[in-house]
């Protein structure tokens, strides 16, 4: 196929790439943000048990994420390298999503057993896959680093709408089909959400288009030697931690946040209003930050944003519980300097792909994708499982109306104090991040050496 036949990356063709992941975050919001408040407070599974699941399943995960990375590189049909994943994972993905919520009526150990084989498909096969070939796509679509970094800016502004939405959206949906307690109302739910995903992933397939074709010289390592590659790149090593942290953020706002309005606001209906506060500013933001990449570095945005994060911080240790006002002002002050670096966590990943390349003499772009998202996700599966051990050991119980002090003390603690970790590492990774100013010189060696291989 001549991958140069559909011309320069347009506008229209950027934003349809990012509502690719409306479809893949409306999908992955409702697994991550309720999955584990459904396990335990509509299937009644105890909260350390889960936690265990999880972090078991995390292992598995992260081992599927550097296959995908490798067969997504090394392999190519008819729509090229992630395309072709996409259109053939996609209907199964979703599917897997809605077994996820239908665990059945039955001992605890057939309960926790289809939770474990449920959740490691749709984790560990289905979305590894799909989630890392969307976010690898724009490596294959153009060369160009701006506008590469542009389209992955664009994914993360929809995936910052879908998660409002679906934030606002999921508990009336449940509530609509029969309320939280009925299992039935949520696999009506999930259903209605996973066809609409799959429609702006449909949008992907059609309009976006994969240029981009490394030569075969540039991709012949073992999945050992390219794994290698991936970790001793040292700006990779950094946007590591980068997206370690600002992941580990992200699913504390998204996921811990429930537990939080629920035992410590006793108010689990803020979540809608909570999660608006938290990625509104941002989906604002977003929209300016591809123009603002031509005047200023990833690296000053992404400090300023994480300076601002702090100092929301600091603000929300004052704000007392049940203050719903300070709650969600603190909280649009987290979500402006949040923006920042969630705009620009992917295309920082991308431009580690030339750093690689130039450094080593090979090119392993999804294997950057993919050994990246293997730390996330067990930085995430550990963040979980502490936790459900935390609150379990705390005497948190799904099944009780009120929870008990000791419970809420550990809650209100782990969600004020928690973040402060994950705002430093994000710092020490912004300030190390001066790759940039080398990428022009970078660039145009690589350039003359493909020229040579394709002679």
């Amino acid at each position: 196929m001549d991958k140069k036949k559909f011309g320069k990356v347009t506008l229209m063709e950027k934003l349809i790439y990012g509502s690719g992941d409306v479809g893949l975050n409306i999908m992955f919001t409702i697994f991550s943000s309720y999955i584990m408040y459904f396990y335990t407070d509509v299937v009644m599974v105890n909260a350390a048990i889960i936690g265990t699941v999880i972090l078991v399943s995390r292992i598995f995960d992260g081992v599927s994420d550097l296959i995908a990375g490798r067969w997504i590189d090394t392999h190519s049909g008819k729509w090229g390298h992630c395309m072709t994943v996409i259109v053939k994972w996609s209907i199964p993905l979703a599917i897997s999503l809605l077994l996820l919520f239908t665990v059945p009526d039955a001992s605890i150990g057939i309960r926790v057993a289809y939770i474990f084989i449920t959740y490691n498909l749709f984790n560990t096969v289905l979305a590894t896959f799909v989630g890392i070939a969307h976010s690898a796509l724009p490596t294959y679509v153009t060369d160009d680093p701006l506008h590469r970094s542009q389209m992955m800016v664009f994914k993360m502004l929809f995936a910052a709408i879908a998660q409002t939405a679906m934030a606002s959206a999921i508990m009336p949906m449940v509530n609509f089909f029969g309320g939280e307690a009925s299992r039935m109302a949520w696999v009506k739910s999930v259903a209605v959400f996973a066809v609409i995903g799959l429609f702006f992933l449909a949008l992907n397939v059609i309009f976006v288009h994969e240029r981009v074709e490394v030569p075969a010289k540039l991709n012949q390592e073992s999945f050992w030697a390219s794994l290698k590659i991936a970790v001793t790149n040292k700006y990779w090593i950094i946007c590591l931690v980068f997206n370690l942290c600002i992941n580990i953020v992200l699913y504390l706002n998204m996921s811990i946040s429930i537990y939080y309005l629920r035992v410590v606001e006793g108010n689990m209906g803020l979540m809608g209003a909570f999660i608006a506060a938290c990625n509104m500013p941002g989906i604002v933001i977003m929209l300016i930050v591809p123009a603002m990449l031509k005047k200023y570095s990833k690296q000053s945005m992404a400090l300023g944003g994480t300076l601002l994060m702090v100092l929301g911080q600091i603000a929300f240790l004052f704000v007392p519980a049940g203050n719903v006002n300070g709650l969600l002002i603190t909280a649009v002050i987290r979500g402006i300097g949040f923006s920042f670096p969630m705009a620009l966590t992917r295309a920082m990943i991308a431009d580690t792909v030339d750093y690689g390349e130039w450094k080593s003499g090979t090119r392993v772009q999804t294997m950057l994708f993919s050994a990246n998202s293997l730390s996330i996700k067990i930085g995430q599966g550990l963040l979980t499982s502490l936790f459900g051990f935390i609150i379990a050991a705390m005497g948190y119980d799904g099944a009780l109306a009120v929870q008990p002090d000791s419970a809420v003390s550990g809650i209100n603690i782990f969600f004020r104090w928690g973040p402060f970790i994950f705002y430093a590492g994000l710092l020490i990774a912004s300030i190390l991040f001066d790759l940039e100013k080398k990428l022009p010189d970078i660039r145009k060696e690589l350039t003359e050496r493909r020229g040579t291989l394709e002679q």
